[in-house]
């Protein structure tokens, strides 16, 4: 059957000729695209990480630590030369900073004993806006820097098909350790344990909105195991969990491919017989089998020619 009279939609041909030129063994039946909705919400994030003593935080912190007995402030400000308010500006921002303790002379806090042996001391927290962005199909909550644009799409809802659970994911209820683990995920750099950097906070600030996604179905024959499958695809990437999703869903009669992709099981036990008969037709034209067929009879008439020899 031809590509004009399989049911596939004309933007994905040129993927659909990629795909069968990569893996010979496969076929495709059939190829569509639907929609579908994420919900996105904008956040705001609290993140707090350190940044390295500058020389006079270091000197301040290794004086309250070294010596003995440890310097008030304006010792310290006479033994380095400097003003005294210069003293007590850094001591003050270092006890906000809980690196130093509330009291004279200056005392090193076990917090701040931990900062000076990593070389770097906590900032305020600073707070980030991005969007949450939640994929039901794919189960997944992504975080990322910019919106998604809501675009119209002229494309049928694949939740008209298939029982997708639409239940936006309430963020404002999740535990904070889940939040980190999906922006650690995305990649955005905001939350990176091993360098300090924490998020500590996170709460929705904007309202949801409802984005259409764009996604491909496509139905393949695989020759060599003489099965069919189905899969989703974003662009050129294979989404495997929804994929595997939508095949048990097949297996158990909750789908129809009919209905789905206009592809009844006559069509496709006709593809499947009309390709298994090109297989076995290129099979019994190649080289060995044309060979394999021609020096069998040969061999044979050998054997029945070949003279017994003789006992000496």
């Amino acid at each position: 059957m031809t590509y004009s009279a399989k049911p596939i939609d004309d933007n994905l041909r040129k993927i659909i000729d990629e795909i069968e030129a990569k893996n010979p063994n496969l076929s495709v039946l059939a190829a569509r695209q639907f929609c579908y909705s994420l919900y996105q919400n904008r956040v705001e994030i609290t993140i707090k990480e350190p940044r390295e003593f500058n020389v006079l935080e270091e000197f301040i912190i290794r004086a309250g630590i070294e010596f003995d007995p440890p310097p008030t402030e304006d010792e310290l400000a006479s033994i380095l030369g400097l003003d005294t308010i210069f003293i007590r500006s850094t001591t003050k921002n270092l006890r906000t900073l809980q690196t130093l303790s509330a009291t004279s002379p200056i005392t090193v806090s076990s917090e701040g004993r931990s900062f000076y042996e990593k070389g770097s001391v906590p900032q305020p927290p600073y707070s980030v806006n991005i969007y949450a962005i939640s994929d039901p199909l794919n189960q997944k909550l992504i975080f990322q820097s910019e919106p998604l644009n809501d675009v119209s799409l002229n494309l049928p809802d694949l939740a008209k098909f298939v029982n997708i659970d639409h239940t936006d994911t309430n963020i404002s209820c999740l535990p904070l350790a889940e939040i980190q683990q999906s922006i650690q995920a995305s990649g955005l750099g905001f939350h990176i344990p091993e360098e300090g950097k924490i998020v500590t906070a996170c709460r929705v600030v904007g309202a949801n909105q409802i984005i259409s996604k764009e996604i491909s179905i496509f139905v393949f024959f695989n020759v060599l195991e003489d099965k069919l499958s189905i899969q989703l695809r974003n662009g050129k990437q294979i989404l495997e969990s929804a994929s595997s999703w939508l095949e048990s869903l097949q297996a158990e009669g909750k789908i129809s491919l009919q209905a789905l992709c206009e592809l009844s099981d006559e069509t496709i036990n006709f593809e499947r017989q009309a390709i298994l008969n090109q297989k076995n037709s290129d099979e019994s034209d190649s080289p060995d089998q044309f060979i394999l067929q021609h020096t069998k009879p040969q061999m044979q008439e050998q054997k029945k020619t070949k003279k017994p020899r003789k006992n000496l």
